[in-house]
């Protein structure tokens, strides 16, 4: 219904005489169940007004998934009641966070809670460092908070980390009670600063772990596993080494994202089910990086490429064969850069313009991940999509 209404509205015509829809028949329906998009909540408040925008262009566009990446280093925007200190003061509260599900429900739309652990940490590190920051090697387990170390931005490992994390996730399954999803984030962690850590190091040697790659996979599989129990399916940046695949449950969800820890083809042979976030053309880092629509055109769901010299996907781009445990594609809009400090314009102007190149860019996304491999006249494309983004000011602009 919600998808049969946007299709009608966007094949809508202004007119002197009003509206004008066309007679028609439409037979039509989606190659992917994953059409997403995701915000960058931590590095840069957005205030709720703004994610009811972002859920109306999504309806607009027929994108079913929105992901909110809830914790970072920078903050936690998630009132958690196990750790009120790690809250920032500029939060959401659950009755918000609660009437946008209800907002996107209403649109079909699944929101995503994530969790960013075991690294980009620093948040929880700062607030509980005698939980969760890491301890010199040159202590023992038993001496007191003076000795713990600088946070550093990934979680100490130890039972007493791991129960208090199967909490945090336990509050976001019974605010997200419609999600069946809960993404663990997984990503960019600082693992060899477990090497230092006299009681990550402990846990290792009673559990039998040999190093901290091992230690990262055994991690993302307790996250996943504690997601499981709560009778939802977890999901996770591609961020494990590809040795560590036959530990975490093949019912995660693993985004490819940077073709760095590994590639599309070795997590698609390690079992999993993917989604593309390839970092290029699908990233919007604002106002620095990002791509245009044109380029989303050329993309395909099957096809990984990078700007970063590291990422495997570098030089040449990774294209694998159709397959459907390919489940779709996703953009991915981050607020590394949009801190309102150190001469950067105010942060209204900032997400104004943030949403400015989202509406330029999510209906390339649509397009390509709602029919997959099929080619499209650019400039046709652009001409429809000046014409639509106006339609959607007149209908949806709060």
């Amino acid at each position: 219904m919600n998808n049969a209404l946007a299709t009608l509205l966007q094949l809508a015509q202004y007119t002197d005489d009003g509206v004008v829809f066309p007679r028609c028949e439409i037979s039509d329906e989606p190659d992917n169940t994953w059409r997403g998009v995701m915000l960058d909540l931590a590095r840069c408040f957005h205030e709720t007004e703004y994610l009811y925008s972002v859920a109306d262009l999504c309806w607009f566009y027929k994108i079913s998934r929105f992901q909110l990446h809830l914790t970072d280093d920078q903050a936690v925007r998630f009132p958690f009641y196990a750790v009120p200190d790690a809250v920032s003061d500029e939060h959401y509260t659950r009755e918000e966070l609660k009437g946008l599900i209800e907002y996107c429900r209403d649109r079909g739309i699944s929101i995503v809670p994530e969790v960013d652990t075991p690294g980009h940490f620093s948040a929880f590190n700062q607030a509980y460092p005698d939980l969760f920051g890491t301890v010199p090697s040159s202590c023992n387990n038993n001496q007191t908070s003076a000795l713990t170390a600088v946070p550093s931005g990934i979680m100490r490992v130890q039972e007493e980390t791991f129960d208090l994390m199967n909490k945090l996730f336990s509050e976001i399954a019974e605010v997200f009670t419609d999600s069946p999803w809960i993404h663990i984030g997984g990503d960019e962690a600082s693992i060899h600063q477990w090497e230092h850590c006299a009681v990550s190091m402990e846990y290792c040697k009673e559990h039998k772990i040999s190093d901290v790659h091992e230690l990262y996979g055994h991690c993302i599989s307790r996250f996943s596993r504690m997601i499981l129990d709560m009778g939802r399916i977890p999901m996770v940046w591609e961020g494990f080494s590809e040795k560590t695949n036959h530990m975490i449950p093949k019912e995660t969800l693993v985004f490819a994202w940077e073709s760095l820890y590994q590639t599309a083809p070795s997590l698609l042979k390690g079992g999993f089910e993917i989604i593309n976030a390839s970092w290029q053309p699908l990233y919007i880092v604002s106002p620095k990086k990002m791509w245009s629509p044109h380029e989303i055109l050329d993309w395909e769901k099957n096809k990984w490429q990078n700007w970063w010299k590291k990422s495997k996907a570098y030089e040449t781009a990774i294209i694998v064969g159709e397959t459907e445990r390919i489940a779709g594609g996703q953009l991915c809009v981050w607020g590394d850069c949009m801190q309102p400090t150190n001469g950067y314009a105010p942060r209204h102007d900032m997400l104004r313009d943030e949403f400015s190149h989202l509406r330029l860019r999510l209906p390339a996304l649509a397009e390509k991940v709602w029919t997959s491999y099929r080619s499209h006249d650019k400039e046709s494309f652009m001409s429809d999509l000046y014409r639509l983004n106006d339609m959607f000011e007149k209908i949806c602009t709060r």
